[in-house]
């Protein structure tokens, strides 16, 4: 079959189309500036939990603030919560199962708190801070230390913090 010259053109057209789908990702990248993403630790409360469950809920929530000038996401928030100054573990929030589109939005100027449920188990080691997480947590100094996964369209970058509540 000899192919004429305006199904040459269109078969061209059609592999340029697709070659720029394909590569346009590789190509345009959108430069977040991580200087102007901060995340904070906004709260830890106590959602449930009782001595005799000897498991307790938390509640923990991050506050993020982009000053970007475009909106950006996250995939995943991997962090270590401190009580008291001792580690009582780490967790990770995940949207990775999520599209990119249903994924919490940071506009640009706005601070967006997500929370996740932090589960920690009752221990020989972790007794008098289990006890006194049940007593109330107002009265512990919390960390937060870890990294975040910082999304644009195009772009992924790791963003590291670490902050005292």
């Amino acid at each position: 079959m000899i192919l004429g010259p305006r199904r040459i053109a269109l078969i061209g057209a059609i592999a340029a189309v697709a070659l720029a789908i394909i590569f346009y990702p590789l190509i345009v990248s959108t430069p977040i500036d991580l200087e102007k993403v901060s995340i904070a630790l906004s709260s830890v409360t106590l959602s449930s939990g009782e001595a005799v469950d000897q498991e307790l809920k938390l509640r923990v929530t991050f506050l993020v603030n982009n000053t970007n000038d475009f909106t950006l996401t996250t995939s995943k928030i991997d962090y270590e919560l401190f009580a008291d100054g001792s580690s009582i573990g780490s967790h990770t929030l995940s949207y990775e199962d999520v599209p990119p589109n249903g994924r919490p939005p940071f506009f640009s100027g706005t601070s967006v708190p997500l929370s996740d449920t932090f589960t920690l188990e009752y221990s020989d080691s972790n007794a008098e801070i289990f006890n006194k997480i049940l007593g109330d947590t107002a009265q512990i100094e919390w960390r937060a230390s870890g990294s975040s996964i910082i999304e644009s369209g195009t772009t992924f970058v790791t963003k590291e913090f670490s902050d005292d509540l």
